[in-house]
């Protein structure tokens, strides 16, 4: 299989949270994977594929906030019984580049332990 991806993602848990549009009420959850472009995460919130969405990021051990704006890219229930869940593929659409940067070295310093 051809990966088409752009960027390196690594499965770390970045702590995500963005507000449920249906009630506004603040969502959180935690990246499966995440990369300098895009991240994947978990949720019981139905979201809707080309919806923007806000979010804001908190890398393990910074405590420091990213605030981004994303597009939802892809959806997938993953889970039938009980309370739907939903794994989430979000592109982000609009970051400062000094969170780039911040993102992208955790990336990347993720990968060099792994290696």
């Amino acid at each position: 299989m051809l990966e088409r991806r752009a960027h390196i993602r690594v499965s770390t848990p970045v702590l995500v949270e963005f507000p449920n549009p249906e009630t506004m009420k603040t969502e959180r959850s935690f990246t499966q994977d995440v990369s300098e472009s895009g991240m994947r995460f978990p949720t019981a919130v139905r979201l809707t594929v080309g919806q923007e969405l806000p979010v804001t990021l908190e890398l393990p051990f910074n405590g420091s906030t990213m605030h981004l704006t994303g597009e939802i890219l892809w959806i997938r229930e993953v889970s039938r019984l009980g309370a739907p869940q939903y794994d989430v593929g979000l592109r982000f659409r609009w970051i400062e580049d000094p969170d780039r940067q911040r993102l992208a070295r955790h990336v990347a310093g993720f990968v060099a332990r792994r290696a």
